[in-house]
């Protein structure tokens, strides 16, 4: 087990963000009802998901489920070749559907691969049901085998071409779907959306109040807190004031600096290992969301007992 991995109690929940004000209420939402059950489900954090101690995380793999690039070859690595020799008992994995293997040197304790859809401009909604179909059956493969908590990375935004905000909108309604379906939520504490590319973190941190919103008593919080804070001339975290998210990063370059050479609608797109590399901690990173939500919890309790 990583001494340095990240526990899901350490990884806070949309509740937590809206809260802390890491996270505002969008101006317009997607006519979901807000719903605090949801909220102190989900959860979005910039990390290595090869860190995260979960019950099981998603790879987004090749059809051949052997390794690739990207997070793909991460997990690869860090898992071990173990991983590889229970992949190959698989026989591959078809674009939409997904299978689960052990998590093996990894912290989480399975591995959901999921093959996502390489994005087809002039057939977009072919592309956007097989991506709806990855995180669909990830969610039943996770409840099927009594995964309580399941971290997505990113599926097909990289190298596979799918636009960074088409694909949380589909992912996010996907996932509400499901969640809102009998008592799914109850079979799972929670989900976790873990990106790495800078364009991802941005078009989750836009969609997921418009499709999750806080509730009347989140907003009723975090104003509290604002008041609270601006009274000790405590500095308010602005996820805008983050100019690193202005441009394209080194990150996003590492994270997919790959060719997609030829026709690769019709090829199978074995990427070259790309290794996983550290960064400075910036407000949307996991750090400064557990720092933000520590001065709320430090807030609510100061509020409690000044009421007693």
């Amino acid at each position: 087990m990583a001494a340095n991995a990240l526990t899901l109690k350490e990884i806070p929940t949309l509740t937590q963000l809206y809260r802390a004000r890491v996270l505002s209420p969008a101006k317009h939402t997607m006519g979901s009802a807000p719903s605090k059950a949801l909220n102190d489900t989900l959860s979005h954090i910039r990390h290595d998901i090869t860190k995260l101690q979960v019950d099981c995380i998603v790879n987004a793999a090749n059809r051949s489920l052997l390794g690739g690039g990207g997070v793909d070859g991460a997990i690869h690595r860090a898992a071990g070749h173990r991983l590889l020799d229970e992949c190959r008992a698989l026989g591959g994995c078809r674009t939409g559907d997904a299978k689960i293997t052990n998590g093996y040197n990894l912290p989480a304790t399975k591995i959901i691969h999921t093959v996502g859809p390489i994005y087809d401009e002039d057939n977009h909604e072919l592309s956007e049901t097989l991506l709806r179909s990855c995180y669909r059956r990830s969610l039943e493969l996770a409840v099927e085998h009594d995964q309580r908590s399941i971290a997505f990375s990113a599926v097909s935004t990289g190298v596979y071409g799918y636009p960074n905000e088409a694909a949380a909108r589909a992912v996010l309604d996907e996932v509400d779907k499901f969640l809102r379906e009998g008592d799914n939520v109850s079979k799972l504490e929670r989900v976790i959306f873990c990106s790495f590319m800078p364009a991802d973190v941005r078009a989750y941190e836009r969609y997921l109040p418009a499709y999750f919103p806080p509730t009347d008593e989140d907003i009723e919080t975090a104003n509290a807190t604002l008041k609270s804070q601006t009274n000790d001339d405590t500095v308010i975290v602005d996820i805008n004031e983050d100019d690193s998210y202005d441009s394209v990063s080194e990150d996003e370059q590492d994270w997919e600096e790959l060719s997609r050479d030829g026709d690769n609608k019709n090829q199978e797109l074995d990427e070259e290992p790309i290794e996983l590399h550290s960064w400075e901690a910036s407000v949307t990173d996991v750090q400064s969301m557990q720092s933000s939500t520590a001065e709320f919890d430090e807030v609510s309790k100061s509020e409690t007992e000044n009421k007693s």
